[in-house]
């Protein structure tokens, strides 16, 4: 591509009030990287099964956000699905600028009957939804909150992509070192919207309702391998994932590539990549979620056609939000 022409570009998963982004800190960060516009996303979980690890991101910074710079930010709202005023909270957002609809990121399967009427009310409005896919899990949640404490939870949590948590475990339960203590301070996290069998039942059942996926469990099935110990699958592949057919085999599925895990699943084998997004780029978004990878430096890398990176940067964003 000419680097000298100027390329459109939308961020299309950024969130208000997180990772210290404010509102003038997210402006600054489209001018710094000439990014138009962007999608900002909300959090939004009634009853999370976890509190530590939930982050609110409300409507109302996200509102508040776009008042102030209406030219820049798309507002998206994904209400809680227990909520019982969605219907009318949505159709006064969609007044006062409201264009799709998400981060849902909540502990639901696909198949759930509150899932259903969901998706009844979102098709109804006509709008986009973006959704956080991520495997059941134990997450541990230590009762105290002294040094090492705090050094465990993380080592227990994801540090070194969740390898350390297995050989800690498999140790505890192979010498009963520490096993008493893990236990009772590990707690169940449910997953959010994982199973893709019935996703795609629902993709179906939906024809008119724009989907568009995202997170760890998401992008690890790039692939069709998968190791249960990693939280970000890793290394080269040979053949693609589930997600690779539902970007072919249905119109209204698309995915935003954002964060840590997008970025991970799109450099394990830059050639299964190049073939990927060859494939699906009139499908693919991109989006940074709040993070540091340089997606567009990686994305222009790889010497990709000019009409492809302008898909993928700008116009699938664009088209879907008209």
């Amino acid at each position: 591509m000419d680097p000298s022409k100027k390329m459109k570009k939308i961020d299309a998963h950024l969130h208000v009030n997180l990772h210290n982004y404010d509102v003038d800190t997210l402006i600054q960060y489209l001018d710094n990287n000439k990014i138009d516009k962007c999608w900002l996303l909300t959090w939004e979980e009634l009853s999370p099964p976890i509190p530590s690890i939930y982050n609110n991101l409300s409507i109302e910074d996200v509102i508040n956000a776009y008042n102030k710079y209406s030219d820049r930010i798309v507002p998206f709202y994904a209400p809680d699905p227990k909520s019982l005023t969605i219907a009318e909270d949505i159709a006064k957002l969609i007044d006062a600028g409201l264009k799709g609809c998400g981060e849902l990121k909540v502990t639901y399967k696909w198949e759930d009957n509150v899932i259903e009427k969901y998706l009844d009310i979102i098709s109804g409005f006509n709008l986009p939804l973006l959704f956080h896919m991520e495997l059941p899990r134990m997450q541990y949640v230590p009762k105290k909150t002294n040094g090492f404490e705090k050094m465990f939870e993380k080592l227990m949590n994801g540090a070194f992509n969740g390898v350390t948590r297995h050989y800690i475990t498999k140790v505890s339960q192979m010498t009963s070192f520490y096993s008493n203590h893990i236990k009772n301070n590990s707690v169940y996290f449910p997953g959010y919207l994982y199973d893709f069998d019935n996703l795609e039942k629902r993709i179906i059942q939906y024809p008119n309702l724009t989907f568009i996926g995202h997170g760890p469990h998401f992008w690890n099935s790039i692939s069709s391998d998968f190791s249960s110990i990693k939280i970000h699958q890793k290394g080269k592949f040979k053949s693609f994932g589930i997600i690779d057919a539902l970007l072919e085999n249905y119109d209204n599925f698309y995915c935003d590539i954002s964060g840590k895990s997008g970025f991970n699943a799109l450099n394990r084998d830059i050639d299964q990549t190049k073939i990927f997004l060859q494939k699906h780029f009139k499908k693919l978004l991109f989006g940074t979620d709040n993070t540091i990878y340089d997606f567009e430096s990686f994305l222009m890398s790889l010497n990709l056609p000019e009409e492809m990176m302008e898909r993928i940067f700008y116009h699938n964003a664009n088209e879907i939000i008209k």
